[in-house]
């Protein structure tokens, strides 16, 4: 993401903005079929979103419980599985092979799913002002820690199947 280390709220708007751009995008290429767009767009969402992806799921979701409850923690992170099959799927195979219309269909409304969740972060910015300044200075340095190790999305998500917490 981003290299803003102001706060964060400010990283974490910059980070919605990248994800959010990038996932329209994806949409955009999905529903016109342009294959080697996508795939592209994919590879560049897997490299840029493991960090936020793994700071929200580690970090900042189990923090929302008491303000959310673990349903809407669970459902948010239910949006990331969706949001990774599509770049999962699109990684993992030939950037020139087109996509049969099933697929492109289901990649579609996965990337859309994310694209809501990105867009429905407000509640999730009102949260970060809940939070006590001095525990808001410990989870930028988390997210900040997470920037600096750059997993991939796809790397996050492997090594979480095969050490959950």
């Amino acid at each position: 993401m981003q290299p803003s280390k102001d706060n964060l709220f400010t990283c974490f708007r910059e980070d919605h903005k990248i994800l959010g751009s990038g996932f329209h995008q994806l949409s955009a290429c999905l529903r016109t079929g342009d294959t080697v767009e996508a795939c592209a767009l994919a590879q560049h969402l897997d490299a840029v979103a493991g960090s936020h992806i793994a700071f929200e799921e580690t970090e900042f979701y189990p923090r929302l419980v008491p303000f959310f409850g673990r349903d809407a923690a669970g459902r948010m992170r239910d949006e990331h599985r969706q949001g990774l099959s599509v770049i999962r799927t699109l990684v993992n195979r030939p950037v020139d092979e087109p996509l049969d219309r099933d697929t492109c269909d289901r990649l579609l409304e996965q990337s859309e799913t994310m694209e809501t969740h990105i867009a429905d972060c407000a509640e999730l910015f009102e949260a970060i002002g809940r939070i006590p300044a001095e525990e808001q200075r410990v989870l930028h340095e988390k997210l900040l820690a997470w920037r600096q190790r750059r997993p991939k999305w796809t790397g996050f998500a492997a090594e979480r199947r095969s050490n959950p917490v």
